[in-house]
């Protein structure tokens, strides 16, 4: 422990972080909801999104106006969401406004932030997602679950500290999100080595977001912090280029520009992001209980996740074409238990849509009637056959080289090197050298849980990405190497192998530090190439990422060029702006000091309750999941806690620096401003 201690103190006290919270911020998304008064009024469909049709009988396909869950259709109009009964049996049997107004609202809830407009909607399972012209995520669910109220608004979600979920600005431009939930409708997951687990008392509801290069896939999870500083690594390394997403129980589904698809099952429990909670396990193993038994849940989850699956071309021949609208549902109980749709035009050009189950190899086509525009359209049979492969992107994987040092002294003779290092997510290949042999390992890093808010990217601005991290050896790595190199690899790696998360990971846009959590005196130090490769160095000095606030200070939006000759409406728009960031350092000053409180009160509840639980017979008691959560609950939290109030101070030391600056400028503006006035008149 008091490595990792010392290790995350050194990372982030010269590292700066770019900020701990998210303000409310601006939704930048286009109005997308009819304009339509109600049920009986006549129309046609709004060009983009109502593609099932005004108030329809049915919603076949979701989009970010139209969608159901297993118990209702849900279409917006006029800001408002209205919603019936799927199969009839349930209220209502004709469109109703939800919950009477149509809008989120929780009356009895003190500081409920009811919105006006519901620009968005997505749903799953048993939920209903709703997104306010303002950017705030508001929640509805029907099943009682243990911890959650049913049938009420929630305007909060995240563990520790519930706080609203924001389409912020990085976010906004989005191609589209959805909702994945995973609960009892679903019942249970089945690992890589066909393990099925029980979803247990809980649930898991995965906002996913696919951000506008098509590439980056983040996500929001209601047992993490609010906010979407976390992510998947998309198909193909990251380099396809989607179009479109949809999810449903964990299930992300998507489509570019040619039509083609891939699927993945991930959320922050399956990926092996939660040993609080779960116990994984890299090596291959066979478990007797099915996923309908309770106590599935409390086996060893295996890993590495479910990587990306390719999903097979749909036939395309005569007028037959696809569109950007694809939606992914639940259907039963397993990971099979999926149902792929695309809409689109069959050979003979009727709408509907392509649909198939998720593991099945052809697709079959279902007529609906379906308004699609030509805008939506992506693929036909004369596109597909010119351009039978969509766009590519650059792939964020990187290269980082460097050595091992044992008490401030690098070993020499060997050599290390993270061929395919991916910030986002994704194992990654550990070349070994020595005396001009090679040998390769494989790293897989999972993030590590933070309950840090976050408004930056981890590793590509501000701090270090924090992961734990499991070596594994492949079968016949060792093939071909001479008898010393065996030995030597033997000696150092061979007790590693596949031991979980062994090893802490930091990783930043410069340098990767590794280091086994066993060791106090050892560490992995590996560079880009741009900063110098000696890690003795690197402790005597700090590099340290730009704030962006600091370059806001001096941007020309809020300075005045002295080459010009600036009027009164020139100065006194200035001095607006430079009030409205005075006051947002101001609020950010705050939320920081209230992150230093939430860290003070997690850790005052839980290092006491870690060491009575591991010093106590406790330890042996697996349910609940004491013996679970104590096994790397302190390694987290110590690594967690041993930063985050340097960084606060850091960051609120660099905030109020630049109030006062801000104090001496809108003095200065202000004294300008009046003698403009006086010139003027």
């Amino acid at each position: 422990m008091a490595r990792q201690t010392r290790i995350a103190v050194f990372l982030l006290a010269s590292c700066l972080l770019s900020s701990c919270a998210i303000s409310k911020a601006i939704y930048l998304g286009k109005d997308i909801y009819s304009g339509r008064a109600g049920p009986q009024s006549a129309g046609t469909p709004c060009d983009g999104e109502n593609i099932n049709g005004v108030f329809p009988d049915a919603v076949y396909i979701k989009t970010r106006t139209q969608t159901f869950n297993a118990y209702h259709y849900y279409i917006l109009n006029d800001g408002l969401i209205w919603y019936k009964s799927i199969d009839g049996g349930q209220e209502p049997a004709e469109w109703t406004l939800f919950v009477k107004t149509g809008l989120p609202h929780n009356p009895r809830k003190f500081g409920f932030n009811t919105p006006e407009r519901i620009a968005e909607i997505s749903a799953d399972a048993d939920e209903l997602v709703a997104l306010s012209d303002e950017g705030g995520f508001y929640r509805y669910c029907f099943d009682k679950v243990l911890g959650r109220k049913s049938g009420v608004w929630f305007d909060r979600q995240g563990w520790p500290a519930g706080e609203q979920l924001f389409l912020y600005r990085r976010v906004a431009g989005n191609l589209s999100w959805s909702l994945g939930k995973r609960n009892a409708h679903v019942l249970y997951y089945e690992d890589p080595f066909g393990n099925q687990h029980h979803n247990g008392t809980m649930e898991i509801a995965t906002t996913y977001v696919l951000l506008e290069d098509g590439q980056e896939i983040c996500y929001a999870d209601t047992g993490l912090p609010s906010d979407f500083s976390r992510n998947y690594i998309g198909p193909e390394r990251g380099a396809f280029k989607a179009v479109s997403l949809s999810a449903s129980a964990s299930t992300m589904f998507v489509i570019n520009k040619a039509g083609e698809m891939y699927t993945r099952l991930a959320d922050f429990d399956t990926v092996g992001c939660d040993p609080l909670w779960f116990k994984y396990t890299y090596i291959p193993y066979k478990s007797d209980l099915p996923g309908t038994d309770y106590f599935s849940n409390l086996n060893e989850w295996g890993l590495p996740a479910e990587d990306w699956r390719l999903q097979p071309r749909i036939p395309l021949t005569g007028k037959a074409a696809l569109t950007r609208h694809i939606t992914i549902l639940q259907n039963g109980r397993g990971n099979s238990a999926r149902e792929l749709r695309v809409a689109g035009l069959n050979e003979s050009g009727e709408t509907g849509y392509w649909t198939k189950a998720i593991f099945d190899d052809t697709w079959g086509f279902k007529p609906v009637p379906l308004y699609l525009g030509e805008y939506s359209i992506l693929a036909s049979a004369e596109s597909v056959e010119n351009n039978p492969q969509g766009e590519r992107g650059s792939s964020l994987d990187k290269q980082y080289r460097g050595y091992y040092w044992n008490g401030g002294k690098k070993e020499n003779e060997w050599e290390y090197t993270i061929l395919n290092f991916n910030i986002l997510e994704g194992d990654c290949d550990f070349r070994i050298n020595w005396r001009g042999e090679t040998c390769t390992l494989k790293l897989y890093p999972v993030e590590m849980w933070t309950y840090l808010k976050r408004d930056y990217l981890p590793g590509r601005t501000g701090s270090p990405k924090m992961f734990m991290a499991t070596l594994s050896i492949p079968e016949n790595a060792f093939d071909g190497l001479s008898a010393a190199f065996t030995d030597q690899l033997t000696q150092r790696y061979a007790r590693q192998d596949k031991k979980l998360f062994q090893y802490t990971l930091a990783a930043s846009r410069h340098f990767i530090i590794l280091w086994d959590t066993d060791d106090t005196e050892t560490v992995f130090f590996l560079t880009d190439g741009t900063i110098s490769d000696q890690y003795s160095e690197l402790r005597q000095s700090m590099f340290v990422e730009d704030f962006g606030e600091r370059r806001r200070y001096n941007s020309p939006e809020l300075s005045i060029d002295r080459r010009t000759a600036p009027t009164y409406e020139d100065v006194s728009k200035k001095i607006e702006l430079n009030k409205a960031f005075r006051d947002e350092l101001k609020y950010k000053i705050r939320a920081l000091k209230w992150s230093q409180l939430t860290v003070f009160k997690f850790n005052a509840g839980y290092i006491p309750a870690h060491y009575t639980a591991i010093l106590s017979p406790l330890r042996f008691i697996d349910m609940p999941k004491i013996r679970t959560i104590t096994r790397f609950g302190g390694r987290i939290i110590l690594t967690n806690s041993s930063y985050i109030n340097i960084v606060s101070n850091i960051r609120i030391q660099e905030y109020e620096q630049i109030t006062e600056l801000l104090k001496v400028r809108l003095r200065y503006y202000n004294k300008l401003a009046r003698e403009l006035l006086k010139t003027d008149t």
